[in-house]
């Protein structure tokens, strides 16, 4: 077989590269820089695709070993042919390695498309990564460069080696990059492994997993949450019993609540009740209180309802991916003997994304009863999947003065009456409002967003469609809704005694959210971090049981984070160093806003592993998780890809 870069042409091949009249020393050189440059790039790109698949060998070998032999196979071969073709270049071997690096391209399509007949989830397409996106880039041009060496070689002269060298310092530093940065995404992907509280050795430990509801003689509620994929309005949707939002659950304080979840989802997932003190067991974070319910498997969640309020439940498996799809759903707690003061008690669900936002399945306006005179609550859940900016929505009610009662289902102390007045809603709050009917006319709720709030938007002030509620007959009063004054947390209500943002701190923390750019789960994202380090590499904030803890939240970002702590109540103390002055506000989700302060307080007293994060989903999935750990207890259950429980 012919050399595609020998030192000594042939009469045949020198004939062939001279044009007649040309000036056959000149294309020699051209000829020669062109075939080495291509020969020597070729070679490293085969070299850096071998570095890589030695590099995710291990992974393989753990998810199933025939995969883990074939990685290593490739990657010496690839070793050996890029060496050889580089000693002695001929046409076989150029040949030989293109094809081979194409037979390796198909391979991987044909595994990420319709998936293989072999592996730990066979006919299931895999995952596309970064990683494997910059191989087969790095195989696909190492192909083409040796099939051209094969059709077009060359036969230089050695003494403009040195032309070659200069020429090949470009595709050097390209094969390079591309190399390390393959590398780099592979050993920066999600663990396979991470364990959030292991058990300490040799000191006494208890599991998270006998925290459960105790026995009692409750009264007993249960539902049945089956989650599937649906249509709605001619889209495919995941749903808990075929509707978005999923069915409301009403129970009453202190009953027993006893929900199973029958997953004939083509995914695991979960449910994690939304701000309501549950034991640990039954919180419903995958990796972290259980492993995530497989497809067609079940789970029973059981706990008592203790406190009245506003809640809502949703998955909290690839919870990014999930919510957004539709697992999600209102959890209502009613006074114990069921009865609300109000004649009208409305759930208003805010769905969907910025600009799109639909209303208890309603993209435009909705319609509810009411009667002149009648008194309404209006139970306010902001569950719109924001953009990377955070924003939050901010409701506002016409037509009627109202007050808003309580928030995050938590009661607010002699609130005060308000006109129209925009409320500030991150993704996770929520807000009751209480008014009563006008004697004509009726009452709107109109949803507006950041980008509808200059004095608060931050990424353009664009107008989105406003989905709204109407109550009663007749229209609401016109009122420019956009530059309604926003509600003032900090001196509304009449202050009252907050025990819990009043105590001597036993542990203070600070929580620094800031984000960067980087390389992260195998992938260039936009990391957003607390303390510096991304989620799962966050170092927890450790707790004993009893202790009051302090947190000063810092965002260093210019984005919105509605940070949300499970199985908890904070108590707002001051927002950028300014004291709360008017009622105690007692949240489950604190929204910082950008470049904000935001010190608050709760009181250990409910033992367990617990999530604190960032409830945008995007933050979230981009590393602004942490956890609470109570000294003395452990989780057996593990995020990563191995357990495939993945909570964010």
């Amino acid at each position: 077989m012919t050399d595609i870069l020998s030192a000594h042409p042939t009469t045949e091949s020198r004939s062939s590269w001279t044009p007649a009249g040309g000036l056959p020393a000149t294309r020699s050189v051209l000829d020669f820089v062109n075939a080495g440059v291509r020969l020597n790039s070729a070679v490293l790109l085969v070299l850096g695709a071998a570095f890589i698949h030695l590099v995710v060998a291990p992974e393989h070998f753990r998810q199933y070993a025939p995969f883990g032999v074939f990685f290593l196979a490739v990657g010496c071969a690839q070793i050996i042919l890029g060496i050889e073709v580089f000693r002695r270049p001929t046409r076989k071997l150029a040949l030989i390695i293109a094809c081979g690096s194409l037979a390796l391209v198909g391979l991987w399509f044909a595994s990420r498309t319709a998936g293989l007949p072999i592996g730990p989830t066979p006919g299931a397409p895999e995952e596309v990564r970064m990683t494997d996106v910059i191989c087969n880039v790095m195989e696909v041009l190492s192909a083409a460069l040796f099939l051209s060496l094969g059709v077009w070689p060359a036969h230089p002269k050695r003494r403009r080696l040195w032309v070659v060298g200069v020429s090949t310092v470009a595709p050097v530093l390209l094969s390079l990059t591309l190399t390390a940065t393959a590398v780099a995404t592979a050993v920066n992907a999600m663990p396979e492994a991470a364990n959030a509280a292991p058990a300490a050795e040799g000191q006494p430990t208890t599991s998270i997993t006998g925290l459960v509801e105790g026995p009692g003689s409750q009264p007993v509620k249960h539902f049945t949450l089956i989650a599937a994929e649906t249509q709605i309005n001619g889209q495919s949707v995941w749903a808990f019993n075929n509707t978005v939002p999923g069915p409301e659950l009403r129970v009453n304080q202190g009953d027993r609540v006893e929900v199973t979840l029958v997953n004939h989802l083509p995914q695991s997932t979960t449910v994690h009740w939304h701000g309501v003190l549950v034991p640990n067991a039954e919180d419903g974070v995958a990796g972290v209180t259980q492993d995530a319910v497989p497809s067609g498997g079940e789970y029973t969640y059981e706990f008592v309802a203790r406190e009245t309020g506003t809640y809502w439940y949703h998955s909290h498996q690839l919870t990014s991916q999930q919510l957004r799809r539709g697992l999600f759903g209102a959890l209502i707690v009613l006074p114990e003997r069921g009865q609300q003061p109000e004649q009208r008690d409305y759930t208003i669900m805010l769905h969907g994304s910025p600009g799109n936002v639909s209303i208890n399945g309603v993209a435009d306006n909705l319609h509810l009863d009411a009667e002149p005179g009648e008194t309404v609550r209006l139970r306010l859940i902001n569950t719109v999947v924001p953009s990377m900016d955070g924003g939050p929505e901010f409701p506002v009610l016409v037509g009627a003065p109202y007050r808003v009662v309580a928030l995050d289902g938590r009661d607010l102390n002699s609130s005060d009456l308000l006109g129209p007045t925009r409320v500030p809603l991150g993704i996770g709050q929520r807000a009751d409002l209480v008014f009563s009917m006008p004697a004509s006319g009726g009452v709107r709720l109109v949803t507006t967003e950041q980008s509808s709030a200059p004095s608060l938007g931050l990424f353009g002030n664009s107008r989105p469609r406003l989905a709204s509620v109407t109550l009663g007959a007749g229209d609401a009063p016109a009122s420019d809704v956009t530059s309604a004054p926003l509600l003032d947390i900090l001196h509304y209500g009449a202050p009252a005694a907050d025990e819990v943002a009043s105590a001597p701190a036993d542990v203070t923390a600070d929580v620094v959210l800031d984000a960067h750019s980087g390389i992260r789960d195998g992938e260039v994202q936009f990391i957003h971090t607390i303390n510096g380090q991304a989620s799962p590499s966050v170092p927890p904030i450790t707790v004993q049981e009893g202790q009051t803890v302090r947190l000063h939240i810092v965002n260093r970002t210019g984005e919105y984070h509605p940070m949300h702590l499970h199985g908890h109540v904070l108590s707002v103390i001051a927002v950028d160093g300014q004291r709360v002055a008017g009622s105690p506000v007692h949240l489950d989700s604190v929204l910082v806003g950008p470049n904000q302060t935001v010190d608050v307080a709760f009181a250990a007293d409910n033992p367990g592993v617990w999530m604190f994060h960032c409830h945008v989903l995007l933050h979230a999935g981009k590393g602004m998780n942490t956890t609470i750990n109570y000294v003395g207890y452990f989780t057996p259950f593990d995020m990563g890809t191995r357990s495939g429980n993945m909570p964010e």
